[in-house]
């Protein structure tokens, strides 16, 4: 999430705007990964993945409840477990939808 980006719209993610050919990760069934998002922009944006839920990890590095939804608020950073356990293609994007369409959408994939 970046003010400054190479994306060719409005907001993205890792300096790529809109959904893209290749997945922003792609897991095995049953794969546990540990996702870090950081919010360098003036706003916050609640992120939303689809599919599956994920457990918020506290600045202090307790684990706190489980979500599909989580509020990363401007400058902040937040980090989620989640074992990606639903095969298939999933949409990850800002749930404020005009920032979803402006440009901070994605997807992952699960074999």
């Amino acid at each position: 999430m970046a003010r400054r980006h190479g994306g060719d719209n409005i907001w993205a993610f890792n300096n790529v705007s809109d959904l893209q050919a290749e997945p922003f990760g792609s897991f095995k069934r049953g794969e546990t990964a540990r996702i870090t998002m950081v919010n360098d922009t003036a706003f916050p944006h609640g992120m939303h993945l689809h599919g599956h839920h994920f457990i918020e990890v506290g600045a202090d590095g307790t684990f706190g409840d489980l979500r599909d939804t989580t509020l990363v608020a401007a400058g902040e950073s937040r980090d989620i477990i989640c074992v990606f356990d639903n095969p298939g293609q999933w949409m990850f994007h800002c749930h404020m939808l005009s920032h979803a369409v402006g440009g901070m959408q994605t997807w992952v994939n699960v074999a």
